[in-house]
């Protein structure tokens, strides 16, 4: 039904994003208590599992939770944290982060325990690598097969999505223009022309479903630094490329805007303000006291863009060697080690792990960004 539109307009759909396959998850486990038990049976809760709700998109520092499906098993309360993909890439430390964000509501008392799951075509699943932290995977063909041996035209439908998301996994990702937040980043641009000319943003071009962040800086910004307006993490960044958290925090003044955390951003490090969060699939229009407040968080910020001065040669290459080794742990998927996150290694092997609080934990990823190899 995806692929035979008719010949009047062509195909049903032209293509499924993920978006539509997260939408379609959500309907499912709030109309169909079946397919929630069936999921959770999936990720080894059992089929006593009883529906409690299910979310879509729920972010903080830690990135974003693409759904959230809540089930009771007698009086406890269990969530199953999903990841879900069809044919984007992983970002760095995606899996891991999926258990600070369930560590952090699990101390927030908003469910007992949990489990984290990738849901995507097999293709995907049979390339992720074998240290990957997802607790359990789910594959669009078992969903696919659900759909199948269901009655009526609903199901029909619903089976020829997810079908067509499989293929479009095989196919490989190809950027799908969202027009949102294609409009919404012209917006940001056109406002900033009109009412902040100091700050310094390119002329956008067509976006994405994931574009949530927002680059500028002034014109006296050293090279490599820049601000970052991130949207689904309701911040905004002061970055400073190939630097280390740890030297940043060293300069930290009385002086500084109150609240400022100084975090580890892959191979940058970050002056982060917290600010409202902004709507990127809606017009900028509406939204202008939430991108106000963020700008007057840049420009607390920008003050502070020279912090850093010219490094003396010796840290230079010291930092250069640091952030080549923090590359060269990505790109070969060792990322975190027993120790330094030991709550997620446990949670992977431990049946009864004895929990971390989420600090702790995030204390281990930023360990392991500064650390230095053992002679």
């Amino acid at each position: 039904m995806v692929q035979q539109g008719g010949s009047d307009f062509g195909r049903y759909l032209q293509s499924v994003a993920e978006r539509d396959v997260d939408l379609l998850l959500m309907e499912e486990f709030h109309i169909t208590p079946g397919f929630a038990t069936w999921f959770a049976e999936r990720v080894a809760l059992g089929p006593a599992a009883i529906f409690d709700g299910a979310w879509h998109s729920l972010s903080d520092q830690d990135g974003e939770t693409d759904l959230l499906l809540r089930v009771r098993i007698a009086s406890e309360r269990v969530a199953v944290l999903i990841e879900n993909k069809i044919a984007a890439s992983e970002q760095s430390e995606q899996d891991r982060r999926y258990h600070l964000r369930g560590l952090r509501s699990q101390e927030a008392g908003r469910f007992d325990r949990f489990v984290t799951c990738i849901c995507a075509p097999q293709a995907y699943l049979d390339g992720l690598s074998a240290a990957s932290a997802y607790e359990y995977q789910v594959s669009y063909e078992a969903i696919r097969d659900w759909f199948a041996v269901q009655e009526g035209p609903r199901a029909i439908w619903r089976h020829a999505i997810v079908k067509e998301a499989i293929d479009q996994g095989r196919r490989g990702y190809v950027m799908k223009i969202h027009a949102g937040k294609s409009d919404f980043h012209q917006g940001y641009w056109e406002y900033l022309q009109l009412h902040h000319p100091a700050l310094l943003m390119r002329k956008p071009a067509k976006k994405g479903a994931k574009s949530d962040w927002v680059f500028f800086k002034t014109i006296d910004f050293p090279k490599g630094v820049t601000l970052v307006h991130k949207n689904d993490q309701a911040c905004l960044d002061l970055q400073f490329e190939r630097t280390l958290a740890t030297d940043l925090a060293k300069l930290r003044q009385p002086e500084w805007p109150e609240g400022v955390r100084v975090l580890q951003r892959k191979k940058s490090a970050a002056l982060s303000l917290r600010v409202p969060r902004c709507d990127v699939d809606l017009p900028v229009e509406g939204q202008t006291d939430k991108i106000e407040a963020a700008l007057a968080a840049a420009y607390e910020l920008a003050r502070l863009a020279r912090i850093t001065g010219q490094r003396a040669p010796e840290r230079q290459k010291d930092v250069a060697r640091v952030l080549t080794e923090m590359e060269e742990r990505h790109t070969n998927g060792v990322r975190l080690t027993d120790e330094q996150v030991a709550e997620v290694e446990r949670r992977i092997t431990d049946a009864n792990p004895k929990c971390l609080t989420s600090e702790e934990v995030r204390a281990g990823f930023a360990a392991q960004s500064i650390a230095r190899p053992t002679s």
